[in-house]
Formats: C-alpha cells, sequence, structure tokens
C-alpha cells in the first residue's frame, strides 16, 4: 500500500454551470503535439464541455505523479497513456471511475485481447487508446535462402526445425534468439507460447497462477531444447542497458530468428537487414497468440457532472477517426478493428509492408493480467525459466517453483 486510501477527498477541479461549459483536464506523457492537437478538436466539436491538456511526464514517472496528485487532492479529471498494470494502485485510492456502463459499446468494439487488461475485481478502471504493441516473428530472408527454407515457420515444430537447420554453433550463427536473464521481457514474450499452446497465465476465478500446466512445461520445454539440446540459439544475452529483448543478435546477424515488437523495426533497418516479419507460429493448441501492451485512459471522481464529462471524452477518444489518429501518431496499432479502414491506419499500413502482418496478430493476442502481483509474479517466473535455459533445474522444477512463489504473491495481495 501506498497511503491512497487515505487520500479519498473529493476535490473538483472542474467548473461550469447552466450558463457555461463544464472544463476538465487530462494529463498525458504523450508529445505535446498529440495533446495540443486532442484539445483543439474535441473542443472545436463539443460545446458543452471544454478539455484542458498537460503534458505531466515521462510513461516511467507517471504513476508516481498521479499517486503523489491523489494523495494531495490535485489529480486531474482524466489520465491518458498510462499502463494497466497501475490500475489496481490507484484504485487504492476509491477515486478512480468505474466505465462499465458508460462505455460499454466502446469497449465492446476493442480487441478480445485487449479488454481483459482493462478490469480489476469487477470494475472497468480504464478504456484502451490507439497506439497499442504486440510481437511476431522476424527472419532473415538471406539465411533462409542460403539454408534452403522456402517460407517463415508457421508452427512451433517448424520452428524448432528452422532454427536447428539454421543454425552453425562452430562459428557462433544461431537460428532463433531465446532471451535470457530476469527481465519482464522474458515472462512477457514466453507468455506468447503458454498462450499458443492453449494456458493460461492466471486460473479463471485470478486465485492463483496457471501456467505450471502441460502447455506451460511444453512451452518451456520448447525453449530449453533450442538452448540447450538443440545449439539452436545462443548461451549468453544479447541484452542491453535499458532494452532486454536482445535485439542486437538479429542487428548483428548473429540469429536467423527473433520474436519482438514493431519497436525493432528502425534497428533492424538501420542495420541493414534484409528481414521479413511473419504471424507468431502456432502451438499445440493450433492457434498463434501473441502479447499486447496498451495504453488506457481513466477518469478521477470529481463528482458527477465532471465524471460525466471525463467519460464524453474517453467516449471521444475511442472514436474510430480518434483512435486512428492516436495510433498513426503514436506509431503503433489500432486498438479496435473499426480503426484499420481509416485514413491515418491506411496511410501506416501502405507506407510499412509488416503493418498488416502485427495488425492481423492482434486478433489472437492476450494482455498481461490486470493484477497488483503480476509484477512479483513475472520475477519469479522469469528468473526461473533462466534458471532452466542455463540447465541448473528442468523445466518443471522451474515451473512449479515460480508457481509457488506467484501463489505466494496472489495471496500477499489478496
Amino acid at each position: 500500500m501506498l497511503g491512497l486510501t487515505a487520500a479519498v477527498a473529493s476535490c473538483s477541479s472542474s467548473s461550469g454551470s447552466s450558463s457555461g461549459p463544464v472544463t476538465i483536464t487530462f494529463w498525458s506523457s504523450g508529445s505535446q503535439q498529440v495533446i495540443d492537437h486532442l484539445q483543439a478538436a474535441f473542443n472545436a466539436s463539443h460545446t458543452d464541455i471544454k478539455v484542458k491538456g498537460q503534458y505531466i511526464a515521462s510513461s516511467d514517472d507517471l504513476t508516481a505523479k498521479e499517486v503523489s496528485a491523489i494523495k494531495s487532492d490535485t489529480e486531474p479529471n482524466v489520465v491518458i497513456g498510462q499502463d494497466p498494470s497501475t490500475l489496481p494502485l490507484l484504485a487504492q485510492s476509491g477515486k478512480v471511475v468505474d466505465l462499465t456502463g458508460a462505455l460499454k459499446a466502446d469497449t465492446d468494439a476493442l480487441y478480445p485481447g485487449i479488454r481483459s487488461a482493462l478490469t480489476y475485481q469487477g470494475k472497468q478502471l480504464g478504456f484502451a487508446l490507439g497506439g497499442v504493441g504486440d510481437y511476431c516473428l522476424f527472419y532473415n530472408k538471406a539465411d533462409f535462402k542460403k539454408a534452403g527454407i522456402t517460407a517463415p515457420p508457421t508452427t512451433m515444430a517448424q520452428l524448432e526445425a528452422d532454427a536447428i537447420k539454421l543454425s552453425d554453433p562452430a562459428h557462433h550463427h544461431y537460428g532463433i534468439y531465446v532471451p535470457l536473464g530476469s527481465s519482464e521481457w522474458i515472462s512477457y514474450l514466453w507468455e506468447g507460447f503458454l498462450w499458443a499452446n492453449g494456458g493460461q497465465f492466471l486460473s479463471s476465478d485470478g486465485k492463483s497462477v496457471a501456467f505450471n500446466s502441460k502447455a506451460g512445461l511444453d512451452a518451456l520445454t520448447t525453449w530449453v531444447n533450442l538452448v540447450r539440446k538443440d545449439h539452436a540459439a545462443p548461451t549468453t544475452s544479447y541484452a542491453q542497458a535499458g532494452s532486454y529483448d536482445g535485439a542486437p543478435a538479429f542487428a548483428g546477424g548473429d540469429v536467423s530468428m527473433i520474436i519482438e515488437g514493431q519497436f525493432a523495426l528502425e534497428p533492424f533497418r538501420s542495420a541493414k537487414v534484409d528481414f521479413g516479419v511473419a504471424p507468431f507460429p502456432t502451438g499445440t493448441s493450433g492457434k498463434s497468440a501473441t502479447g499486447i501492451g496498451v495504453g488506457v485512459a481513466s477518469v478521477f471522481d470529481k463528482g458527477d457532472q465532471a465524471n460525466q464529462a471525463g467519460e464524453q471524452f474517453l467516449e471521444w477518444l475511442g472514436q474510430p477517426a480518434q483512435g486512428a489518429y492516436l495510433t498513426a501518431a503514436s506509431s503503433g496499432l489500432p486498438s479496435a478493428p473499426n480503426q484499420l479502414s481509416q485514413p491515418a491506419v491506411q496511410k501506416e499500413a501502405k507506407a510499412d509492408p509488416t503493418y498488416k502482418v502485427f495488425a492481423a496478430q492482434l486478433k489472437t493476442g492476450q494482455s498481461r493480467p490486470t493484477i497488483p502481483a503480476y509484477a512479483a509474479i513475472s520475477q519469479a517466473l522469469s528468473t526461473q525459466i533462466d534458471a532452466a535455459l542455463r540447465g541448473s533445474v528442468s523445466p518443471a522444477q522451474a515451473l512449479a517453483k515460480a508457481a509457488q512463489q506467484g501463489n505466494q504473491a496472489l495471496q500477499g495481495n489478496s
């Protein structure tokens, strides 16, 4: 607890009466250009509500700013662009408005894998904005041609077979990169393998972890085999300070495949890698998967009139045109399929041949669970995955220990 429950007194920052519009404020970690655009466009199309936007902090510092403001009753009406993982923390204050009824239609329009990230303890505490991210399979076209492989793998079995064929351990070249270490990226990426096998991170009631299953064991065994049995992945980490995904391994030509997000496009192109992007291979469930990173907007309780104005602002942000604008402005992906036909998104898709692959992957993606214990569970899981990859424990032992620690974390946050 960070003491948010002590700051429950409401202090309205909105103004307005029967003779004038309601004025609300919104905080953002986005660029000033985007803030100015949203403010001008909304105010030009609404006469009864006016919004005032403010850049408040970088995304890394946004939560700290919110917590401080809540404690001093100086929080804004709306915050946009925060990570869903902060929602349980902010909900401790009792000031986050439940959006369940007000934004039902807009929420229903989102990709299914995004909607689950918005709810905590039965309440919808946020709304997903355009500009989400996911991950897909990158492959080196030149390496594939040299190995006589005519297309990227579509199943996990093909992924492993291709990785072996592409590897030359004696010359320190490997077919695929499997991340090592204990960063959140490791568990986040592994979750895609878990989901592709039909597994889940948590039980349906959210009271225990569920990754210690056959689906999870198959997923981790695939990783361990690639590193230790097949010698088709490096045994050293290519993580760098501030970036733990191992992108330098692919950019430097040390591996022929890597699973990455759109953020890797620029460094790979700068490195002049001739690459393609393919969907995440299907697992034992016969389905593909991906992890989806989401930016959400929340409304803070400032009284009924201000709250309704905040909800209308979020509803406007959720319309296809605004969603597409935020998607293009962030160089990200749409949060809802109805944004795909918008000119701003169409322009992005035409400019980048990989765009449609990343966008299509959203149909089968899932979000990290929005629970207070997620960070602790993820840390335990990534640490044990790393131990299995280094051979100090078996995949079964790794998942059993991570599950034990994860359930302890859940009990401690219940």
